[in-house]
């Protein structure tokens, strides 16, 4: 009985060498992949981001959201999803990546997993530290407290800059991926020099 017993709780913990303790499964912060690479061919390699669910849930669970793929907008017809999607803006003066452009990939077409293409968050800082790693979803020009699916990633480790948007998560594996890409295809406008996609993307 004590063996089952262990046995079931191990199931359902999670043990952080860092804290020395084990943590209960539905306390970990949810985890996103992204395998990045050219349109064809085989990808550069995976990305995973650790989301940042004490910060803003709701914009880190619509992040989610959108990764898994599963909300189908009713008025185009198709998947509101991150698999399929260009970088579009590749950033060598500022050291950054941008994303989640869901309908045209030329960062027009940012859409939330929701009826009304957008979502409101109220409470959002648009003032976020530039730091190295971070995931930043995106707010509108005209309203800093809605949002879509855009995003970009903070590649910069030169310090306290603050950019414009809502932290929801980090990189925790594959930055020098993405740092190769804005090395090798980014350009001062941010324009890239050859289009690298999102070839696949989940909910881990």
């Amino acid at each position: 009985m004590g063996l089952i017993l262990s046995i079931l709780a191990e199931s359902k913990t999670h043990y952080e060498k860092d804290k020395h303790e084990w943590v209960n499964y539905c306390n970990l912060n949810q985890m996103v992949y992204f395998d990045v690479g050219f349109e064809t061919g085989v990808p550069m390699g995976r990305v995973i981001v650790e989301m940042n669910g004490a910060m803003k849930k709701n914009l880190s669970e619509l992040f989610v959201k959108i990764a898994r793929g599963d909300f189908v907008h009713p008025a185009y017809g198709k998947k509101i999803e991150y698999t399929g999607t260009v970088f579009h803006h590749i950033s060598s003066s500022k050291n950054m990546i941008m994303g989640g452009d869901v309908l045209y990939g030329n960062g027009c077409g940012g859409c939330a997993p929701v009826c009304r293409k957008v979502f409101q968050e109220s409470n959002v800082s648009s003032a976020v530290p530039n730091t190295r790693g971070k995931v930043i979803l995106l707010p509108s020009d005209t309203n800093p407290s809605v949002f879509s699916s855009m995003f970009y990633i903070l590649l910069d480790q030169s310090g306290p800059s603050v950019v414009d948007g809502c932290s929801i998560g980090d990189v925790i594996e594959g930055i020098e991926i993405l740092e190769q890409i804005v090395k090798d295809y980014g350009t001062e406008n941010g324009r890239p020099t050859k289009k690298l996609i999102i070839h696949k993307c989940g909910h881990l």
